[in-house]
């Protein structure tokens, strides 16, 4: 169990001294070398703890506040952000919800590689490994038309019913019916189908 950020002052295996990138990054005005290098020594370890106790993840958590910081030091006009502490854990916060939603597209991609489409092989072992599909998955995805890409994630991830998905559709000046919908979103599914087996078809080959 991931422990209160307050119940402790040490994050453990951790032993900051100095912000991501081994000391000041050239370019940067001493003024905000100096405010980075005190931000980073006082709140380092809290934010950690904040953001373990959100991830559920010691790792998960370091590495977003070491990304937040970064992403401060990188700044261009470090000068036009008065409270760069509210800055670091407003970006550690934005960071945890990015990698969050790409975590729960990940694992309806997952769910569909193991449930929705079953190997095609004889074999009681899929020909395609795991980490094989996500990536078929996730290419045939993205080479989808727009349109049932946009039906595939609001029903499959979004859970939307039909109603909803025409709505969204018709506040982007589309007009389509349920049945079409339906169509596009049957067709999503044979094309990622087709993907996997063309996927197989090749590692088939690759074996003979």
């Amino acid at each position: 169990m991931i422990p209160d950020p307050a119940a402790s002052q040490c994050d453990p295996g951790t032993d900051p001294s100095t912000p991501p990138g081994e000391g000041p990054r050239a370019g940067l005005s001493e003024d905000h070398a100096q405010r980075m290098e005190e931000l980073f020594r006082n709140e380092y370890t809290r934010l950690v703890h904040y953001m373990a106790a959100r991830t559920r993840s010691w790792a998960e958590a370091r590495d977003i506040a070491a990304q937040a910081f970064a992403q401060v030091l990188e700044m261009r006009d470090p000068g036009s952000v008065t409270f760069l502490k509210a800055y670091v854990y407003r970006a550690a916060r934005n960071l945890a919800t990015d990698r969050a939603k790409i975590a729960a597209i990940r694992n309806r991609i997952t769910g569909i590689a193991r449930h929705e489409f079953a190997s095609t092989s004889p074999s009681p072992e899929p020909l395609l490994m795991q980490e094989q599909r996500l990536r078929v998955l996730e290419h045939a995805i993205a080479a989808l038309r727009p349109t049932r890409r946009m039906v595939l994630k609001w029903r499959m991830w979004e859970e939307l019913p039909y109603a909803e998905i025409e709505a969204r559709f018709a506040a982007e000046g589309v007009s389509v019916n349920e049945r079409t919908l339906n169509r596009w979103y049957a067709d999503a599914l044979r094309e990622l189908r087709q993907a996997i087996q063309a996927a197989e078809e090749l590692q088939k080959e690759g074996r003979r």
